[in-house]
């Protein structure tokens, strides 16, 4: 993970990250930056979130 994000700040310096991460991984994301944006969902069964890490 630590390399996707040094790969988009390369490409998209400045710009934010949102991605739907499965519930039981919020707090590994969260370590990583990333905040919930929006209710919990089910996709293919499985619960998620949106979230997003801002740019900077």
């Amino acid at each position: 993970m630590q390399a996707a994000l040094a790969e988009c700040a390369m490409r998209w310096p400045g710009a934010s990250i949102r991605l739907g991460a499965q519930r039981y991984l919020e707090a590994f994301y969260g370590s990583l930056g990333f905040v919930p944006a929006g209710e919990p969902y089910v996709e293919d069964g499985i619960p998620h979130i949106e979230m997003v890490r801002a740019g900077g």
